[in-house]
Formats: C-alpha cells, structure tokens, sequence
C-alpha cells in the first residue's frame, strides 16, 4: 500500500518539479537513446553497487559516440558513494568521458511510484529525442508478487507490475522502446513479459536472482558505441550473454541466467498459459494431490530453504512434469515459449532447467506470502490469475497430522565393502541373493550368477516384499529362469528411478536458445499418480492394486542395472537404502518425502539435513532413500547441508546456511558427476520483506565463517545451533564431498504434506 502525504507536502513536491524541457548541449539526431532508471535501494549506500555500474557505463567511451546519449534518474538511496550524486532528491544526469552531468534536479520523489518512471521517460525522449531507445531498470526485484525498485527513502515501497506498466505506458505515450532490460532479481516471468507486448520489442530478464555485479555494460555498450547502427536484437543478445559471461568467470562458477524474449510472440504465449492455467485450475478440484506432488518435482528460481523462493518455475520444465495429465496444453503452452524465447544463456550448473520463461506456481510461499500473492493476482483478471489465487488458497491450509511417530525406517539394502567380505544385509540382498545365489557379486550377475528369485521374494523374512505371491507379476518383464522377455520400455519411472542416473558429458558454460527440451525430472512420480483408485499397498492384506502399480513401473532389468551402477561404483565402504510404509491416509495427504541424517549431542538432535536422493512409490506406499555415508565437508567440519536439486548430468546443488562475519547467510555448493564439488558463493537470500537480496558475497581470507544447524529439544522445540568456527584461509574455503567422520548418527524420513508442512518419522540409529 503507497504512504499517504499531507496536502502541503504533496503540493511542495509539485513545486520542485521543473517543467520538460530539452536539456542543452545533448546531440540532435541519436540513433540510440538509453534510459537507465536507478534505484539505488540499499545495494548503493551499502555497498555502491549503483555507481559502480555507472562507472562501468562511462568507462564503455559513451561520451566518444555523438550518435549515443545515456540518461540516467538517480534516486531511492539515503546514502550515495559516489559523483556527488543526492541522497534526498531524484536527479536526471547525462553521463559522458568525464563523469555524470546533472541535467535537472526533480525533489523528492519516490521511484516506487509510477508517476516518477512515467516522468523521466518523458523527459527523456523529450531531452534526447532518437532513433531508439532503451530502458534499463536498475535496483531489487521480487518477482511479479513484490515488484521491483524498492525505495530505500519510502521504507523500500516498489512497483508493482500493475504499476511497471502504468509508469511505462503513461511515460512513452506514441513512443515504442526496442530493448527492455531489468537489472534486477526474478523478473522474468510470463505475466510482466505479457505486459510488455506494445511497449517493446525485445525483453532482456533474468530468471534467477542477478549477482551484486550487475550487467556488464562495459561490455554490452562499447559495440554500440562502435558502431550506433547495431541491430536491436543484436544488443539485446550481447546484454544476456555478457552478463552470463562476466559471471561465469567470478568466483569460478556464479549461477547466472539472462534471456531475450520477443514480447510480440507473447500473446500466443499467454493464450497457451491461459489454456493450461485453466485446465489445471479444473484438475485440482480432483487430484490437488497429484498437482501439489508434481509442483514439489519441479526446482524453484532463487530458492534456499524452506519457505525461501520465488515460486517461479521454468516453463519448459513445468510443462515436462505435467504432461501425462494435461498433454494438449503443456505442448501448446512448450511450443509458444520457446517460440518466445530469443536468446537464453545460462551458467552450466543451472542449464538443466533455466530454459529462458518463468510461470508463477505458488506452493512454499504460501504461508509467510499469502497476503500479498492474493492482493495481486486477487486483482488481476484470466486463468493464470486464477490459477495462483486457487492454489494459494488451496495448499494455505494448517496441515495433516501424519502418523509419524509410528514410522521407524528399515534397512532395505546394507553393503559393507562387497568386494572385500562379502556381507549384504536387508531385504533386497533377500531378494538378491534368492536370484542368483548367496555372494554373487553385482558386475557378474547377469552373465554367470544362477538362483531362483521366487526364493528370495517368498522367503524373505521382514522383507517389504513378503506376502506378495510368485504370481504377482512384480517382476514382470523377467522370466523365472531369470532370461530377458521382450517388452517395450516402461513410460513411466520406478521405485528406483531417480535414486542413480549415470553421469553425463557436462554442458557448456553458457548454452543459448532455443534449448533442447529437458528430459523429465520426475523419475517415479508417475507410477500411481493417476490411480484415483482406493486400493493401496497395506501390510497383511489383499493388494489388487500392486500389480498394476509396480510391475508396470518397473522391470528386474531396470532394478539390477541401477544396482550394478550405484553399488559397484561406489568407493566408499558403506551403501545403504533405507525405506518406510506409509499407510494409505498418510500416501493420500504426501507431497514429498526426504531421508534425513542428524546426530545426537546431548539430550539434542541436532539436523545435519537432507542430502539422500528419495523415491516414493505412489501405488504401494513404499518410500525409499539412499544414503553412502559421503557428506559436504566445510574445511573437514561437517554442516548442514540441504538438497536443492539434481539433474540428468549428475549435478547435485545443495545449500548450506551459516553465518559470515556476523551476518546470517546461505553458502551454495555443488557436486557434479564426476565427484567434484565447489563452493559457488554466498548470499543473503531474502530480507524480512520477502524481497530477493541481490548478488553473490565475495569470501574473503580472515572471514569467520560458523555452520548453522538446527537443534531440537526433547519436546520438540527447534532453535538455531552454532557449529565451530572457520577462518577463511588464504587459499579459500575448502568444500569437499568425503566421507563422514566415524561414530553414531541417527537416520529418519521428513514427511511434506500438501499445505508444505513437514513432520518427521521416528529415527533409527546408524553408525559409520
């Protein structure tokens, strides 16, 4: 909600406002015009973010160029660093070879407020009529929920995009940009592209959130210099892959993303999402389970932990993961984004899912961002809007009580160093070992290994597989004497899908567009998504449904390929799955489930996080977690490390939060498929207002870095936890992927409801 002013104050601030008029000295006929809207916020009177990118601006020879003029509104800072620029009022500077020239003083004015955009514009155009132009919008972004610009001035009041639009529209009047460019956190969003249709041409936003380094325009500027007659979309091409090119090569690695959309594609493309928008609108009044479980597959842009996200998810991705139930609109709604979709580059840890469109699904904000999600999509007007407000309210709710405490995990697979003792312990060895014999090795058993497994699934005792008769064509694919019948590959994944995948080759440190379609990331979500059916797998009875759940899902090829794979890959000692049956109100009330490693210290518990890849089989209930025994090393300390995603290419992202110099921030790292983990950085996250905090932390030598945990209390109380402290050494912070330190741990499952709420299973005790 916009402050209210007194009459008086309202009338001083229309005072101070200088009629338009052509400021003198600037160059008749510009090719090109570039606007650039600063809002200083807190990035400048901290950290001089702002003039730093002024300063790269004017080290570009704009002030050589008499076919170039650069504009720019500074504002929305209590504390400038540097060129003499006001803390108090919004200035007009032309910048040239020898600094900001100040063209016009403005007064105080808020650059969270449309009218302030709508009037730079004017006088921009006004002041440096030419050829083309181009907008820069330079400060915070939050998203189509928060807006951006956040005055620092006006306790950090932004635009919205309602607003965005009214600034642009008001301020260009007849006038049409080329180029867009928002140097600015999440933007990139199908709504605020479809607002841009009519204004400009080419749309030049982030996914991801932007690093403190900003755009390159030193970079992205110079060829406009050199030469005034360069094509827009030439210019707009250079914006993102500069951007992406600068941060590939800061602190080794920065996650990074920029895309180009053509904003005249983007009616076909809003058509799409209407269609799909509404379809899925009309599928969650019968499956809210399926579409919630699905949501929780797909990777949100900016997110740590919890509740801290963007709920923005790529397109492309989106419309893989729905396609088995809303087939005609997820094709339709594909093919209009790639459509729109320019350019987009991408650092390579992120280019497995960030394909260069963003669709607003909300589902782990809800709780903290309820309010204002429905203030604004409250307000707008087609399905999509709809859609946000219907799963807001939907998955809002105060949460299922799970019978948790009734869930102990089972050790479903227990490999101590194989090839040397031979010892193989859980139900899975049963099952194993009643195939091919006692001690067959993995790597030899499809060629000499004899056996019988109907003894291994009939005998087993404990197993999660007793009382299911030879008959019940679990391993249908498989003939009893163990040889291969010839059946198509399953469509849909297994209970083992997704817990390995075989590395592949890495992509390109920056991939543009248009992107090869990603390949699904759901691995078994599909097995039992559609059965509305309500017979599930219950211990001690009669399970019709298991036949059709599993056998069709899965195959004994499938199960010991990806066990040969995992186990006799491995270097480390110990390989284990752990596994819970979920009864069927808990199944129906389950979005996702997690293994999750924590130690005892004290009468504490102290969480050490999820990091184990996690299967659920949607027809019996069987949940299913891998954990090696390998965890993130921070300077040989162990952290709290939580997974974010992984991909095909055998990346794995994880977070860890710990605080820096007194400052509460996240570390994010990565460990690619060859084993090899580095740190990517550090960053805030999010502040108190929900907004995104732009830009990576450099870590410098002589930081105190501490770990953070959580600890939990007997009665279940949570509170923040202080690990050791690391000072930063010369070299840099060492994160490695290596194995635990020896002794007790405790192991359980994190049960996520539909409304987001977790719960925990009771633990087992392991030990290393």
């Amino acid at each position: 909600m916009k402050k209210l002013f007194s009459l008086l104050l309202a009338l001083a601030l229309a005072a101070s406002v200088c009629p338009l008029a052509a400021a003198p000295g600037l160059a008749e006929g510009n090719k090109v015009t570039i606007l650039a809207y600063v809002c200083g916020s807190d990035l400048e009177s901290e950290d001089g973010e702002a003039t730093d990118d002024i300063r790269e601006m004017i080290s570009s020879g704009i002030g050589k160029s008499g076919a170039l003029t650069v504009l720019v509104a500074t504002g929305g800072c209590s504390r400038w660093q540097k060129y003499g620029i006001s803390s108090r009022n919004v200035q007009y500077y032309r910048l040239g070879s020898s600094g900001p020239e100040l063209l016009k003083d403005v007064g105080r004015r808020n650059m969270g407020e449309a009218d302030t955009l709508s009037d730079f514009l004017r006088y921009g155009i006004s002041a440096a009529p030419a050829e083309r132009y181009v907008l820069i919008l330079w400060d915070h972004g939050g998203g189509p929920v928060f807006g951006l610009c956040n005055d620092e001035n006006y306790r950090d009041d932004s635009l919205s995009l309602t607003e965005l639009r009214t600034g642009l529209v008001n301020g260009l009047k007849s006038t049409k940009l080329d180029i867009i460019g928002f140097d600015c956190c999440l933007m990139n969003c199908v709504d605020l592209c479809a607002d841009l249709y009519g204004i400009a041409d080419y749309a030049v936003l982030s996914q991801e959130m932007v690093s403190g380094t900003g755009m390159d325009y030193d970079a992205w500027m110079k060829p406009i210099v050199n030469d005034p007659g360069i094509s827009s979309e030439e210019i707009a091409m250079t914006m993102a892959k500069t951007y992406v090119a600068e941060n590939a090569g800061w602190l080794r690695s920065e996650t990074a993303t920029m895309s180009v959309i053509a904003t005249e594609r983007m009616p076909a493309v809003m058509d799409a999402v209407n269609a799909f928008s509404s379809a899925l609108s009309s599928l969650i009044k019968s499956n809210l389970s399926g579409v919630v479980r699905l949501r929780t597959q797909l990777t949100s842009f900016g997110e740590f932990m919890d509740e801290d996200a963007s709920d923005l998810v790529d397109v492309v991705d989106m419309c893989d993961a729905f396609s088995a139930l809303l087939p005609e609109e997820c094709a339709g709604l594909k093919q209009a984004a790639q459509q729109a979709v320019r350019y987009n580059y991408t650092t390579r840890d992120i280019a497995s899912y960030a394909h260069g469109l963003s669709f607003f699904m909300p589902y782990a904000t809800v709780r903290n961002d309820k309010k204002d999600i429905l203030a604004y999509y409250g307000k707008q007007s087609g399905s999509y809007a709809d859609l946000a407000v219907s799963l807001t309210n939907q998955t809002a709710g105060s949460g299922y009580s799970m019978s948790a405490s009734s869930y102990t995990p089972s050790s479903f697979f227990h490999y101590d160093d194989y090839y040397d003792d031979s010892s193989c312990s859980g139900s899975f060895c049963d099952i194993w070992d009643g195939y091919y014999g006692d001690y067959c090795s993995f790597g030899d058993a499809l060629d000499s290994c004899g056996g019988n497994i109907w003894a291994g699934l009939n005998t087993s005792t404990g197993s999660v597989w007793s009382g299911l008769s030879s008959s019940s064509g679990i391993w249908n694919g498989y003939s009893e004497s163990g040889s291969a019948v010839a059946s198509p590959t399953p469509s849909v994944g297994s209970i083992w899908a997704g817990l390995t995948e075989t590395a592949k080759e890495p992509a390109a440190e920056a991939t543009a567009t248009p992107a090869p379609a990603a390949s699904s990331l759901l691995g078994n979500i599909w097995a039992g998504l559609l059965n509305t059916e309500s017979d599930y797998y219950q211990p001690g009875e009669q399970n019709q449904n298991v036949q059709p759940g599993v056998s069709d899902a899965i195959s004994a090829e499938d199960v010991l390929e990806k066990a040969d794979y995992y186990f006799s890959s491995a270097a480390l000692k110990s390989q284990m799955i752990y596994s819970i049956q979920l009864n069927k109100a808990d199944l129906d009330h389950l979005s996702v489930a997690s293994g999750v490693l924590s130690k005892k210290d004290g009468e504490q518990v102290i969480r050490l996080g999820n990091l184990g890849q996690t299967a659920v089989d949607w027809s019996t209930g069987l949940v299913f977690s891998m954990f090696d025994g390998s965890w993130p090393m921070l300077e040989d300390q162990m952290v709290r490390a939580e997974f974010l995603y992984g991909d095909d290419e055998g990346n794995m992202r994880f977070v860890i939060p710990a605080r820096i110099n007194g400052l509460k921030m996240y570390l994010l790292g990565n460990k690619d498929a060859d084993g090899k983990t580095e740190l990517l950085g550090a960053t805030q996250g999010y502040d108190e207002n929900g907004i995104a905090i732009r830009g990576s932390i450099p870590l410098e030598a002589g930081m105190t870095v501490y770990p953070l945990f959580t600890a939990v209390s007997p009665d279940g109380a949570e509170q923040e936890y202080q690990g050791n402290a690391i000072t930063i050494p010369k070299e840099g912070l060492k994160l490695s992927w290596s194995r635990i330190p020896t002794g007790s741990y405790m192991y359980c499952f994190g049960l996520t409801d539909l409304s987001g709420h977790v719960q925990y299973t009771d633990s087992i005790d392991i030990s290393f």
